[in-house]
């Protein structure tokens, strides 16, 4: 079985989603192009149009996969195919930041996971190792004052934000 996923094959979110995919014994991924549907008039060619409808569904937030001829983002992904205790939260931050999307997977109000689609590879990387582990309310607590520059907010802020 063939997923589809549209979406960066090089982002972060993309990746752990072939990873879970790949756990679970789905291993052929075809990838669709945003840039590619972007390219398109309209979107209207070679079943673009059902692409952007699910982009636009899901709030421009990439991957989203196609699995048996359902489309899920990302977050609903990871919960169908992963660990069922696991829950998964993502949203858009502030367009003021260097992401266009954060993850986060929490079980019993701890964090697992924390991935950010763009941004600083490093940064992005030390959050998630340091807050694994961490309760979402200290998280809140430590993140929602952290400001990047003259932006009025920071990565680290928007997810506490997010939380």
């Amino acid at each position: 079985m063939a997923v589809e996923i549209l979406g960066n094959k090089e982002g972060r979110l993309e990746q752990r989603l072939v990873e879970q995919l790949n756990e679970v014994g789905i291993k052929e991924i075809v990838w669709v192009s945003p840039e590619t549907l972007e390219a398109h008039d309209g979107w209207r060619e070679d079943g673009s149009a059902v692409w952007r409808t699910q982009y636009e569904y899901y709030h421009q937030i990439l991957p989203i996969a196609c699995i048996h001829t359902y489309f899920y983002n990302f977050a609903q992904a990871m919960e169908k195919y992963g660990p069922q205790d696991i829950k998964w939260k993502v949203w858009a931050p502030s367009t003021a930041v260097c992401s266009k999307a954060i993850a986060v997977a929490i079980k019993d109000d701890v964090i697992q996971e924390v991935l950010f689609s763009g941004g600083c590879d490093g940064n992005s990387t030390c959050i998630n190792r340091l807050l694994y582990g961490t309760s979402v309310q200290m998280t809140k607590h430590l993140l929602g004052d952290v400001m990047c520059g003259d932006k009025g907010t920071s990565c680290g802020r928007e997810l506490a934000r997010g939380l």
